[in-house]
């Protein structure tokens, strides 16, 4: 069986490899300018304009026009989101899936709404080739692709988590993705938050934190805490990889041999994320 592996652009991915894959890209801008979060966003440029404009910015999910195009002409098609509870992202995809399969019986497409972001779509990612690896996909069923897919979903809510730290919360005060009294205490102390996301998937800040050091020591803290015991780490940054490297260092430090991958966020998690943030996505 042939899977296709659709992600959103939150999944900082330019391009999928190693497996059929494709991204629906979200979009940014203003009134006068906007950015497709694909593979050849600038993103110094956008962040560069988007901080020096006075006027309100925002973001927008992919269409169902645009999801199913991402499906091309795929029979097996398993498509990672964003968490549904930050953008209608989730909701367009799952529209755009009946739809493809009412037009295309005999299709089989799945929809996982990661209740997270960036990372942790990648790491679901990497679950998939992985079970493709291991023959796990080895049939042309509807049980064989069931599978995949639950496996999928249990891996993603039993065995992922996410953590974050951002030096500024502006563009997700301003687009109600957290409180604006909560994102003025980072601007105004001039510290870092630090937090994860809970089970509905939206954003939960736990720490202040001043100076990165501390920040990153406190993400690793956390990770322990929600039961990190040495699996795989993703570490996306927005033009901070300095900051990151403090991070995987920490990782490294307790777990030398642990498989830490650190990349930069593209368009959607760049503009919330903003410059200096950090998003850790991890296996339990």
């Amino acid at each position: 069986m042939k899977i296709h592996v659709v992600c959103d652009s939150a999944s900082n991915y330019r391009e999928i490899d190693g497996v059929s894959g494709s991204i629906a890209s979200l979009r940014i801008g203003t009134d006068e300018r906007e950015f497709l979060d694909d593979k050849n966003i600038d993103i110094v440029e956008m962040t560069d304009y988007l901080a020096g404009v006075k006027i309100p910015s925002r973001s927008a999910c992919p269409s169902v026009v645009e999801w199913m195009e991402s499906f091309g002409d795929n029979d097996n098609i398993i498509v990672i989101t964003l968490s549904g509870a930050l953008s209608g992202s989730y909701n367009s995809a799952c529209i755009a899936a009946e739809q493809y399969k009412d037009e295309n019986p005999g299709k089989r497409v799945y929809v996982l709404d990661t209740f997270s972001i960036g990372p942790v779509q990648k790491l679901c990612v990497e679950f998939i080739k992985k079970m493709i690896a291991d023959g796990e996909a080895d049939g042309d069923d509807d049980a064989t692709f069931d599978n995949i897919c639950k496996k999928l979903y249990d891996y993603n809510n039993d065995n992922l988590h996410i953590g974050f730290s951002l030096k500024s919360m502006n563009n997700l005060a301003n687009n109600g993705r957290i409180n604006k009294a909560v994102a003025k205490v980072v601007t105004t102390l001039n510290i870092r938050i630090v937090g994860d996301f809970n089970e509905e998937g939206i954003l939960n800040p736990s720490d202040k934190c001043r100076g990165e050091a501390k920040a990153m020591a406190t993400m690793f803290a956390n990770m322990k805490k929600a039961g990190y015991k040495g699996g795989a780490v993703i570490i996306d940054h927005c033009l901070a990889p300095e900051t990151a490297q403090v991070l995987c260092d920490n990782i490294h430090a307790e777990y030398p041999d642990v498989n830490i991958r650190v990349e930069d966020t593209t368009g959607i998690c760049s503009f919330y994320a903003e410059k200096g943030g950090i998003i850790v996505g991890y296996e339990k």
